[in-house]
């Protein structure tokens, strides 16, 4: 505390002497000698560091400066470390960004708005709109306990500017509203990808070229996920030009189709388009027996694995930005009392967590809830992060996608940084309560204890999958991580977790 109240008088000399104090008394007197005009009474500050607990608490009860005193225990050698403050600071400056991260946005937005007017590469925008490079700076931690908001004001500044934007965070936009944009780009792409659907299939038909292979999966989806995941949709209201041009790039485009979607232009006929349809067959089953079906929003579907695409397609129609918005951030409760597994039998074996059944669905539907989840979770992590592919048994039949399988143990595969983080969903039709379970199964149980020891591996519980309004999407960390050891519960029926959702204006438990 005196070497940073006597500043430059404060040497080693002086710290021998103080060291050398033979009693209180002594050491008032030293103190009184190295370090006059203290601001308080040395008789006081030695009681006020007899009853602190940390130097830092005797810093805060005399108001020193914490860049003044950081500086200080720098100077008293290796036995003494500077206070940081760096989960305060990530806080501090997340709640700031945040804040502000319309504006941001705004000015990347304008940045590659141009850019995309004239099809240039905006992959810069799309890796920056996450925001995730926007971090504290380091150089905050011996200088502020939290950093003040001019620092953090130059620091997001500093930061528009690497991506060549402007840095003004007060004015208006002159674009339309971003949440504007995307539901007119995605409600254009909801008109155009069913009509162009048959037109490919007859075009291809009557000139005998093979159909990519894009366009017998869910085509709206892959369609979707090119203009939210690029970015696009975000900068300009696509035209009809642009929004072919983006349907090619995603599902592919017959060779030497012309890019239009007006029959007349294609030179199809009502009979070319006749032909091409597909009669429609129900799935298997009686006469007269009650078909298998969901309903997604308004939408009643079959459910099948022949219905996957059309079910991914209807799923992607009902993904809106309330949900995409959604953080996915939860805090996780302490389980109390964690029971062990059951084991039957002499010999131990590894504990299977098996998920509380759903005696109202059968297996089909089941299934088809499980697409329903990953195609919002897909739609979720494409708005987060720039580099996301599908990997799970469902890309594997809607993709032909010979690489994705169930046996990975996960289903989505994320770039991110320097590694690669790996998401497990769990989708379930009901809403989020007081008590929650899901299943892992053993590949998955496998993947997660791999990954113990780091933190690549997450669940993303996807609630009310069904239900649009309602459909809320919580990130987890992994069961068997240091971070979720202690917080999820194996029952005789699943895998039970506690946690409460931190997301603006709702504070729910979820046990």
């Amino acid at each position: 505390m005196l070497a940073c109240l006597a500043a430059d008088d404060w040497d080693e000399e002086a710290a021998h002497v103080l060291g050398r104090a033979a009693g209180e008394r002594e050491l008032g007197e030293i103190i009184d000698r190295y370090a006059p005009g203290l601001p308080v009474p040395s008789v006081d500050l030695v009681a006020l560091a007899r009853s602190s607990t940390t130097p830092a608490e005797l810093r805060d009860e005399l108001r020193l400066d914490f860049r003044q005193f950081n500086d200080a225990l720098a100077s008293l050698g290796p036995g003494y470390s500077p206070y940081s403050y760096p989960d305060l600071h990530e806080q501090v400056f997340g709640d700031f960004v945040r804040a502000r991260s319309e504006a941001v946005l705004d000015r990347l937005r304008e940045r590659y708005a141009v850019a995309a007017h004239q099809g240039e590469d905006i992959s810069g925008y799309a890796a920056a709109r996450g925001l995730h490079d926007l971090q504290p700076d380091p150089d905050w931690l011996p200088r502020f306990i939290t950093p003040s908001e001019e620092a953090m004001r130059s620091r997001v500044q500093e930061w528009l500017r690497a991506h060549g934007a402007d840095d003004d965070l007060e004015r208006p936009t002159g674009l339309q509203p971003v949440d504007r944009l995307r539901a007119l780009n995605a409600s254009a792409l909801d008109g155009l990808v069913p009509t162009l659907v048959p037109l490919v299939a007859a075009w291809c038909r009557r000139h005998a070229v093979q159909t990519p292979a894009g366009w017998h999966g869910a085509v709206l989806l892959e369609c979707k996920s090119l203009i939210d995941g690029t970015g696009l949709s975000d900068l300009l209201l696509l035209s009809e030009e642009q929004l072919l041009d983006a349907v090619g790039r995603a599902v592919g485009w017959p060779v030497g189709m012309p890019h239009a979607a007006d029959p007349a232009r294609l030179g199809l006929t009502d009979k070319d388009l006749a032909q091409a349809a597909a009669p429609s067959q129900a799935p298997g089953g009686s006469i007269g027996a009650a078909p298998r079906t969901i309903t997604i929003g308004d939408n009643e579907v079959r459910v099948g694995r022949d219905q996957f695409s059309t079910i991914a397609d209807i799923a992607s129609r009902s993904i809106d930005e309330c949900f995409l918005a959604q953080s996915g951030r939860v805090r996780l409760d302490t389980v109390a009392g964690l029971p062990q597994p059951r084991r039957r039998g002499a010999s131990p074996a590894k504990p299977r967590i098996v998920v509380a059944k759903m005696p109202q669905t059968n297996e089909d539907q089941r299934s088809a809830i499980g697409l329903v989840g990953e195609v919002a979770a897909r739609a979720w992590l494409l708005r987060h992060y720039t580099d996301v592919r599908w990997r799970s048994g469902y890309a594997a039949v809607i993709n032909d996608d010979r690489e994705a399988s169930d046996g990975l143990g996960y289903d989505f595969e994320v770039a991110w940084r320097d590694t690669t983080r790996l998401y497990e969903v769990k989708a379930l039709s009901e809403p989020s309560a007081e008590r929650m379970e899901f299943e892992l199964g053993p590949s998955e149980v496998d993947a997660a204890r791999r990954h113990a020891r780091d933190s690549r591996y997450r669940i993303l519980l996807i609630t009310s999958a069904l239900v649009p309004e309602d459909r809320r999407v919580f990130e987890l960390p992994n069961p068997f991580s240091a971070q979720g050891r202690d917080r999820f519960r194996i029952v005789s029926r699943g895998l039970r977790y506690q946690c409460s959702p931190l997301r603006k204006g709702r504070h729910a438990n979820v046990h």
